[in-house]
């Protein structure tokens, strides 16, 4: 849909000016280019939207589904699958379903990033102990999620040279929470799930292992330096504790202050006199494909 609302006013009285018979054909096209996205994006086990017979509307899920470069919508499929996983979603089962009639307009589609536009869509219908994890906006820049507070850290703020300069995109920015600083407003989103909406009733999240390799390993150093971790091994979440100064970082993933720490949601299917990998089969054998290539899946034991 555009935003222009002389055009969308043409369309719509297009649209009802046509024979029904062509408005049924505009309806099938429509709906076969919702699916087409939606396949394309990596979105059919997360996403669906009701679209009625409504061409304006089935046009309107269109129009978002085909904004960025798709990136920005994989990387909420990624969050709403852990999502799932832990429980945000109480009230609507998967697949998580959206009214075209409940998108934003195309303008005020346009007026956040565009990775904070797609998580506004579906998240009023996510919460955390109660609490809604809506996207609400706080004032210039900042934003609330939850009781989460947060600001988008503007390209000229960051110092010449700083790594999240470099490949900074502003459909998905770097986000300013506190004393952390996170590559990514989708990064920020699994960085709070993980740390602070991971203990919902019944999830079971735990930690199941914490090994020391120490923070001058050089096989450490290689994990935090490594950029092409792929989703079938693991998600990265990039963030740096700073305290606030843009100068002073360090960069986090599965690896944190020289410790490897692994949480698990999975029930253990042993007790505790067995060893790690027979209590949580899944989960060690995933943080062992990880690690591999580093050296490390040893110390996962």
């Amino acid at each position: 849909m555009s935003p222009d609302p002389n055009r969308r006013a043409a369309l719509r009285s297009h649209i009802s000016n046509s024979h029904p018979d062509d408005v049924d054909t505009m309806l099938c096209e429509v709906r076969r280019r919702v699916d087409e996205h939606i396949i394309r994006l990596g979105l059919a086990d997360v996403l669906a939207f009701d679209i009625g017979g409504d061409v304006e509307a089935g046009l309107k899920v269109v129009y978002v589904l085909e904004r960025g470069s798709g990136e920005e919508w994989r990387a909420m499929g990624r969050f709403l699958r852990m999502a799932f996983i832990y429980r945000l979603t109480p009230n609507a089962t998967r697949l998580l379903r959206l009214s075209a009639d409940a998108l934003p307009t195309a303008t005020a589609f346009h007026q956040l990033p565009l990775a904070m536009a797609i998580y506004k869509t579906f998240s009023q219908q996510l919460t955390h102990n109660t609490p809604s994890l809506a996207l609400q906006q706080i004032g210039s820049g900042s934003y609330r999620i939850g009781y989460e507070s947060f600001r988008v850290v503007p390209l000229g703020e960051l110092p010449g040279g700083h790594r999240y300069a470099e490949g900074y995109k502003r459909t998905d920015p770097v986000i300013r929470q506190g004393a952390n600083l996170i590559r990514s407003f989708s990064a920020f989103l699994l960085h709070r799930m993980l740390f602070c909406w991971s203990d919902g009733q019944g999830v079971g999240h735990r930690r199941v292992l914490s090994a020391n390799i120490g923070r001058d390993d050089p096989r450490r150093r290689r994990l935090l330096r490594a950029d092409d971790i792929t989703e079938d091994l693991g998600i990265a979440v990039d963030y740096r504790y700073d305290g606030g100064d843009l100068n002073d970082s360090d960069r986090h993933m599965v690896v944190e202050y020289g410790y490897i720490y692994l949480h698990t949601t999975e029930r253990p299917a042993a007790d505790r006199s067995q060893p790690l990998a027979d209590r949580y089969p899944e989960s060690v054998g995933a943080a062992r494909r990880l690690l591999r290539p580093f050296e490390l899946e040893r110390d996962v034991q």
